[in-house]
């Protein structure tokens, strides 16, 4: 060993202790190995940005717990670095020193490239490792980041005082391996032209990802105020509001200021450490865990796009659940739009610290603050700030994902139009819980009791709730869809369209809309179907929510297996345990109960639970609905061909594609429903025989499970027959306008729900009527003639007689009775008034 070598362990020896005592490292990936499929036969060589004994000490330390090559200085003596060797590719900075690349590097690149020649067999790769020390993006322009930065670039002066006050908040971060038998790299070319490449690949590698992990430096707070009351977009605005001579230049400059300091987020570091800190405790506490999945493929396209993340919104721990869950998988957490309504002492100003943005629920009438908002977020994407905005707009009451609220969407396409610095890229997220802690103020709210204005004082409620058990959180990341790629797919040359923020392009209306409901597809496709919302599915088929203990096992076995023999996507994340487990963890949750029976046990869902497990069931309902529609079909059909079930279900179709945004189209709706046919007669739920498929019989078991599966879907139909049997109701020449329509339909539902004692107040949703009348309106089901109302088509009563029969004879009867009574009293209750009318003509 030389003497360099030897002073190095010396030094690594003596960093030990301190290093033990003072730094609490964590990494990212949390498993490297399976991630990146590292294998102990692999030569593997560390490479970081910087020269750092520290560095090197904390790999020595993680390829112990990783069963990896330990982190140790390179030996420049050997003809090919040791497994764990780590390169630098940047000196310590020094004072004296002006040269700041290091080509110690590049020697030890040629000799690997030659080993890899020469030993084919060997799997030579190299790990680019990243460290980080507390995650401080910095200022734009600051003094102090001259001396001490919050990276590895630092000496020795400033390293000491970053572990000091630093070391708890490292975090080491593994890139994607480099293998020197990749294409891009080929081995008979001079080994020196192919290490100079990989050292500009691997400073490229640390550029992207310190950006992806600690975020672009902040802007100072003055600066930014002052920047965005003098950009063209604002002045614009404000000498239009001029030359009305109502107010001056002076006055509408401040008033611009004064939206800047409402809307803009005043990012602070130290409140996300003391954020994450506070929350790790409160999630261990009321939570079995947080799971994540399919974030691979988010970090690394976040190092060369602008991420918007758009997850789905069900409870107010959204927001604070993914971005503690971002930082601590080492990616930069997101700057969140957030409702005004949260910006209330002393929640506002730590979300704003946290990485907030506030905006008004509605722009309409305020051209200056629309303006003022606009450049706001262009400038969050223009300088590669991750943003995260819930498209929904509020959270979700029912379980299911809402009609997106398409103003957001708009004001970033119109940025794209303006010209960013990278392309865009949104990322679906899906949030599911096994348990949500607003559970009662939503069955308040689901049953007509007003929503309840954020306060200090419902705040300090929160803390009844936190002493309680949720259950598991899911965080599923699904399929990135980038928005230049979706843009071109429809043909609209958005190269080409002003760049005029008031210039919407006649496009944007329908694309907006079209974007959101693919957002809101891709959420769907990544759900996690847990334990509470199985159970609440299954219990909801039965007429009192109530099912023998074994007969549910079974049935969720049955769920299980079909979920898994039919995918619905490669996003979607099924439970790896069995029905019996899955029961066990909801009786634990409290969301069900099991009674004693000397015939059997029985489990059942009685109060507030019952209209609870609506909501959960809509999270997985569009995972289930085609299985349950194909199922309806053999509730009164005997003998049915794998082309007339196609038929049936195609008619219904367009109904559930919008109400529960299923990811297929029609074209691929053919394949998926053979695959679930397939499904279903393998497990016995169907029996076919020369292309006739037919149920089993009624004291088969099998009968009973097809039975339940088919009442998934039933309100969903029932809903649809409603509308319909007004439609088909109206005498020859009369009409009935699109508001009619949705408010007659809302007032036969809730007469049926009270007749039959459907415990769901979901299942009269004024918004899933009116999705329903425009899907209506959409297929060409009715003659619509603006101003004169809507008739059904004919073919809307081939429609009509379909979901029909796909309804028990009983419902069919309830809902005939129930909309004759329903005439009947509009008749009553119309005739004193044109009476009393034609008594004051007279």
């Amino acid at each position: 060993m030389s003497l360099s070598s030897s002073l190095k362990s010396f030094s690594l020896a003596v960093l030990r202790l301190p290093l033990k005592l003072l730094v609490r490292e964590k990494r990212a990936p949390s498993d490297p190995v399976s991630e990146f499929h590292l294998s102990e036969q692999d030569h593997l060589i560390y490479v970081l940005r910087t020269q750092s004994m520290t560095s090197i000490e904390l790999l020595r330390r993680q390829g112990e717990q990783l069963g990896l090559p330990v982190g140790k200085a390179t030996d420049h003596n050997l003809n090919i670095p040791a497994k764990g060797s780590c390169l630098f590719l940047n000196k310590r900075p020094s004072i004296f020193r002006r040269k700041k690349v290091n080509d110690d590097h590049k020697q030890s690149l040629v000799k690997l490239l030659k080993a890899q020649k020469g030993n084919p067999d060997i799997n030579y790769k190299l790990v680019p490792v990243s460290v980080y020390w507390g995650r401080n993006p910095g200022k734009e322009r600051s003094f102090f980041r001259y001396f001490i930065s919050s990276i590895e670039e630092s000496g020795r002066f400033g390293k000491f005082l970053i572990i000091l006050f630093s070391g708890r908040q490292c975090l080491l971060q593994y890139g994607q391996p480099i293998a020197l038998t990749s294409p891009e790299l080929d081995l008979d070319v001079e080994p020196k032209r192919n290490a100079h490449k990989l050292s500009r690949i691997l400073r490229v590698h640390f550029n992207r990802a310190w950006v992806a992990t600690v975020g672009p430096r902040t802007e100072n707070r003055r600066e930014l105020i002052d920047g965005i009351v003098a950009s063209d977009s604002v002045q614009q605005v404000i000498q239009k509001e001029i030359g009305k001579g109502k107010r001056s230049e002076q006055d509408l400059n401040k008033e611009a200021g004064k939206y800047v300091k409402e809307i803009a987020a005043n990012f602070s570091p130290r409140m996300i450490r003391f954020l994450s800190s506070i929350l790790t405790r409160v999630w261990y506490k009321i939570y079995a865990g947080i799971e994540v999945n399919n974030l691979k493929q988010v970090r690394q396209m976040a190092k060369d796009h602008e991420i918007i993340y758009v997850p789905c919104h069900r409870s107010h721990a959204d927001y604070l659940l993914l971005s503690y869950q971002l930082y601590h998988e080492g990616l930069a957490p997101p700057h969140i739009a957030a409702g005004i309504n949260l910006n209330f002492w002393p929640v506002g100003s730590i979300l704003r610290r946290g990485g907030a943005f506030f905006l008004r629920r509605s722009f309409r009438g305020n051209r200056l603050y629309a303006a003022v908002f606009n450049e706001y977020l262009y400038r969050l994407f223009n300088k590669g700030t991750p943003v995260e905005y819930f498209q929904e707009g509020g959270r979700s009451r029912t379980g299911r994902l809402l009609t997106p609220k398409t103003g957001m969407l708009a004001m970033t396409i119109q940025s794209l139009l303006r010209g960013l610095k990278k392309p865009i890229l949104f990322v679906p997220v899906y949030i599911g819980y096994e348990r949500m802690f607003e559970g009662k103020s939503y069955v308040g709210e689901l049953r007509g009791k007003s929503k309840q204005k954020e306060s200090f004082g419902q705040l300090l409620g929160v803390r009844k709730a936190l002493k309680r058990f949720y259950g598991k959180v899911y965080l599923n990341f699904g399929e990135p869809l980038k928005l230049q790629d979706f843009l071109e797919q429809r043909n609209i040359d958005w190269q080409q369209s002003s760049v005029n923020q008031e210039d919407r392009p006649d496009w944007l209306s329908n694309t907006v809309t079209a974007l959101g409901d693919e957002i809101n597809r891709r959420i769907n496709a990544s759900a996690s179907v847990n334990s509470v919302c199985l159970v609440s599915l299954s219990l909801l088929a039965t007429p009192r929510q109530a099912m023998d203990k074994q007969e549910l096992i079974s049935h969720l076995d049955m769920l299980i297996t079909l979920a898994k023999s039919a995918p619905y996507s490669s996003y979607t994340n099924l439970p790896q345990h069995s029905g019996l487990e899955l029961l066990n963890t909801a009786i634990k949750l409290g969301m069900v109960q099991e009674l004693s029976d000397p015939a059997g046990d029985v489990v059942f869902i009685e109060g507030d639970e019952a209209i609870l497990s609506t909501y959960y069931s809509n999270n997985i309902l569009h995972i289930y609905a085609l299985p349950s529609l194909i199922a309806a079909i053999f509730q009164r059909h005997d003998d049915v061909s794998r082309t007339q079930v196609s038929d049936l279900v195609k008619l219904v179709y367009p109904f559930l594609y919008q109400e529960l945004y299923i990811r297929w189209s029609y074209d691929e709706l053919d394949q998926q429903i053979n695959t679930v046919i397939d499904s279903l007669v393998t497990l016995g739920l169907l029996n076919e025989s020369n292309d006739t498929l037919t149920s089993p019989a009624d004291e088969d078991p099998n009968w009973s499970r097809l039975m339940t599966l088919a009442q998934a879907v039933q309100p969903a139909l029932q809903r649809y027959a409603i509308s319909l049997t007004l439609l088909h109701s109206l005498q020859d020449g009369d009409t009935l306008r699109r508001a009619e329509l949705e408010q007659e339909s809302q007032k036969l539902a809730q007469r049926i729900a009270a007749l039959h004692g459907i415990n769901a107040p979901e299942f009269f949703d004024k918004n899933l009527f009116r999705n329903l009348v425009k899907v209506l309106k959409d297929e060409d089901w009715v003659d619509h003639t603006e101003g004169a109302g809507m008739r059904p088509t004919e073919a809307c009563r081939l429609l009509y007689n379909t979901v029909m029969s796909l309804l028990s004879v009983p419902v069919q009867q309830g809902l005939q009775q129930a909309s004759r009574s329903l005439q009947q009293t509009k008749q009553l209750t119309a005739q004193p008034v044109v009476e009393h009318q034609s008594e004051e003509q007279d």
